[in-house]
C-alpha cells in the first residue's frame, strides 16, 4: 500500500507536472474538450493522492497533490478553488517546516493572484522571498525575483523591477537554467520598452526567442512574437507590428492559448486602427471581444474573498495564540516574584482584554451580518432585473416582431395601389424595427450591474458602423482617451451616455447635412468630457426653438450630475458637450 502510494504520489505529478508550466502549455495546445477531460484526469488523480496520502500520515505527497490541484485549478480558471488548495498546501508545508516548498507555495500563489489583487499578491510573493532569503534557498528565488519584478513593473517602479529581473536571471544564468532564462531576458526587455531604449529591447527579445526557437517550445516562441509586435508599436512601425502579431493569433490559435489570442486579436485592432482601415479594425476587435470577459465572474470574486478572510483569520488565531503564550510564560515567572497585588492586577488586565477581544469578535460578526444581507439584496434585485429583461425581450420583443410581419404581409400579400397607404405601412414597419433596436438596449443595460468605457465602446461603435452603412459619404470618427478605457459606471450612467450620444450622432446624420461626425471621449480636469461634433450647416441657437430630443438630452446627463451645452454657427458646425463627474 505505501509502496504504490509513493509511486502515484511522486511518479505521477512529475510526469504530468514537470516544468509546470511546459506541462500546461501541452494542455492548452490540444483542443478544448479534450484539454477540460486531461484537466478533469488530473484533478481526479490528485484528489486520489491526496486522499492516500492522508491515510498513511504521509504529509508531504498530501500537501504536493494540494499544490498541484491549485495549479490545475488556475489554469481552468476556477480561481477559488485554486485559492483554497493553495492555502491548505501552505499550511501543510508550514505543519511540516519544510521552508523551501513553503516559499516556492508562497511565491507561485501571489504571482498567479497579481492581475486579481496586487497587494495580496505582493504580500505573498515577499513572504516567500523572504524565507528563501532568510534559509538561504536558491531554489525558490529562481522564480520568485522575476515574478517580483513583475508587480514592480506593474506598480511602474521600473527601477526596482530591472533589479530583481537582474537578481533573477543570474540565478539562471548560474545553474544554466535554459527554460527559465527567457523569461527573465522579455522581462529585462520589457523593462527596456517602457523606457524607449527600443534597441536595448530588441536585443533581449531575441535573445529569449532564439534560446526558445532552440527548444522548440511553441508557446513560448508565440509569446516572444507578440512582444516583437510590442516593439514595433512603440515604435509606430505599424506594418511590422501588424505582422508579428498575426504571426501570433495563427500561432495561439492552434494551441488555444486564450490569454495570448485575445492580447494578438486587441493589439491587431489597434494598429489597423491607427492606420485608419476601419473594417480590419472593427474585425479584429470582434475577434477580441469574443473572448472577453472569461476570466472572473462575481460569484468567483465572492468565493475568493470569502477564502482570503478564512485564510487570514486562521493567522490571527495563530498569532493570539503565541501571544498568549508569552503572556503566560512571563505571568509564571512573575508569580514567583510578585506580591498579590500584582498578581490581581494581571488577572485584572487579562480579564480586560478578553472582554475586549469578545467585543471586537462581536462586532465582526455584526459586520459580517450585514455584509451577506447586502449582497442577498443585491442578488434579489438583479434576479428581478432579468426576469423583466426576459419578459421585455419574450413579450414585448416578440409582439413588435409580430407586427413587422403583419405589416409586410399587408402590402406583399394585398394589390395596394394606393401610394399613400404603402408609405404608411412602410413607415409602421420602419418604425417598429427602430423600436425592437431601443429595446435590447436596454435590456442590454438592464443585464449589467456595471459599464466600462471598453462595453461602451463596442456598442457605439456598432451603432456608428450601422449609421456608415446609411449615410456612406459621412465619415464617421469615434476616439476613447485610452486611460478612460477601463473605467467603471453604473447602468444608469451607462445608459444615459448611450443614448445621448446616440441621439446626437442621429441628429448630425438627420439635419446637418455633414460629411464629417466626430465622437471624443476625454479625461479633463477629473471629469469624463464627451463631444459629439459635425461641420454642417450649423443653425441660430438664439432663434431655433429646441424640439423634445434636445431637451431629452440635457435632462438624462442632469439626472447622472453632468453639464450639457450645445454651440452651432450657420455654415461652422454644430459641437454637442456634455461632462459627467468620475465614480
Amino acid at each position: 500500500m505505501r509502496i504504490r502510494i509513493l509511486l502515484t504520489l511522486i511518479i505521477v505529478p512529475l510526469l504530468c507536472f514537470s516544468q509546470n508550466k511546459k506541462s500546461i502549455d501541452s494542455i492548452n495546445a490540444i483542443p478544448f474538450e479534450q484539454k477540460q477531460q486531461k484537466a478533469s484526469l488530473l484533478v481526479e488523480v490528485f484528489l486520489k493522492n491526496s486522499e492516500d496520502a492522508k491515510k498513511c500520515n504521509y504529509s508531504l505527497g498530501e500537501a504536493q497533490s494540494y499544490s498541484n490541484l491549485s495549479l490545475v485549478y488556475y489554469y481552468q480558471g476556477k480561481y477559488e478553488k485554486d485559492l483554497f488548495y493553495s492555502l491548505k498546501a501552505i499550511a501543510a508545508f508550514e505543519k511540516m517546516n519544510d521552508k523551501e516548498k513553503l516559499a516556492i507555495e508562497f511565491g507561485e500563489l501571489g504571482y498567479r493572484m497579481k492581475k486579481r489583487d496586487l497587494l495580496k499578491a505582493q504580500k505573498y510573493l515577499q513572504k516567500g522571498m523572504s524565507i528563501a532569503q532568510k534559509n538561504n534557498l536558491q531554489k525558490p528565488l529562481l522564480s520568485i525575483y522575476n515574478n517580483y519584478g513583475v508587480l514592480k513593473e506593474m506598480q511602474n517602479q521600473l527601477d526596482s523591477a530591472l533589479f530583481f529581473y537582474n537578481e533573477g536571471l543570474e540565478l539562471k544564468e548560474k545553474i544554466r537554467d535554459s527554460l527559465g532564462i527567457p523569461y527573465s531576458l522579455n522581462n529585462i526587455a520589457g523593462v527596456y520598452l517602457i523606457r524607449k531604449q527600443y534597441e536595448k529591447a530588441k536585443i533581449n527579445y531575441q535573445k529569449a526567442l532564439d534560446i526558445r526557437q532552440k527548444l522548440k517550445d511553441q508557446i513560448g516562441v508565440s509569446e516572444n512574437l507578440s512582444y516583437f509586435g510590442d516593439l514595433y508599436l512603440a515604435q509606430k512601425q505599424y506594418n511590422q507590428a501588424i505582422n508579428f502579431y498575426q504571426k501570433t493569433a495563427d500561432n495561439t490559435l492552434k494551441s488555444n492559448y486564450v490569454d495570448l489570442l485575445q492580447y494578438s486579436y486587441k493589439k491587431l485592432s489597434e494598429c489597423y486602427e491607427l492606420q485608419g482601415n476601419t473594417n480590419l479594425a472593427l474585425k479584429n476587435f470582434k475577434n477580441y471581444a469574443q473572448f472577453k470577459d472569461s476570466i472572473i465572474n462575481k460569484e468567483t470574486n465572492a468565493a475568493i474573498a470569502e477564502l482570503e478572510v478564512k485564510f487570514e483569520t486562521n493567522e490571527k488565531e495563530k498569532l493570539l495564540l503565541q501571544k498568549e503564550i508569552e503572556v503566560k510564560n512571563t505571568r509564571d515567572k512573575l508569580i514567583a516574584v510578585s506580591s498579590l497585588a500584582l498578581f490581581i492586577g494581571l488577572i485584572g488586565f487579562l480579564i480586560y482584554r478578553q472582554q475586549k477581544l469578545k467585543n471586537k469578535q462581536q462586532e465582526q460578526e455584526f459586520q459580517l451580518k450585514s455584509a451577506i444581507k447586502e449582497i442577498e439584496s443585491q442578488n434579489q434585485l438583479q434576479e428581478q432585473r432579468l426576469s423583466i429583461s426576459r419578459d421585455l425581450h419574450d413579450n414585448i420583443g416578440a409582439q413588435l416582431t409580430f407586427v413587422i410581419s403583419s405589416v409586410d404581409n399587408l402590402k406583399h400579400g394585398n394589390q395596394i395601389t394606393d401610394n399613400k397607404i404603402t408609405n404608411q405601412l412602410t413607415k409602421i414597419s420602419d418604425f417598429t424595427k427602430s423600436t425592437i433596436i431601443e429595446l435590447r438596449d436596454t435590456i442590454w443595460a438592464m443585464n449589467n450591474n456595471e459599464f466600462s468605457f471598453e462595453d461602451l465602446r463596442s456598442r457605439i461603435f456598432n451603432f456608428i458602423e450601422k449609421a456608415k452603412s446609411a449615410k456612406e459619404d459621412v465619415d464617421f470618427k469615434f476616439n476613447v482617451y485610452e486611460s478612460l478605457q477601463d473605467l467603471k459606471f453604473s447602468s444608469i450612467v451607462g445608459i444615459n451616455l448611450y443614448r445621448t450620444i446616440q441621439e446626437s450622432v442621429n441628429n448630425a446624420v438627420k439635419y446637418a447635412d455633414a460629411n464629417e461626425i466626430l465622437v471624443e471621449v476625454k479625461n479633463v480636469s477629473n471629469k469624463i468630457q464627451i463631444e459629439i461634433q459635425d461641420n454642417g450647416k450649423g443653425f441660430d441657437i438664439e432663434n431655433t426653438d429646441f424640439g423634445n430630443g434636445l431637451h431629452n438630452m440635457k435632462k438624462r446627463i442632469e439626472e447622472i450630475d453632468g453639464t450639457f451645452e450645445i454651440n452651432s454657427l450657420i455654415d461652422r458646425g454644430t459641437k454637442i458637450r456634455f461632462e459627467i463627474p468620475k465614480i
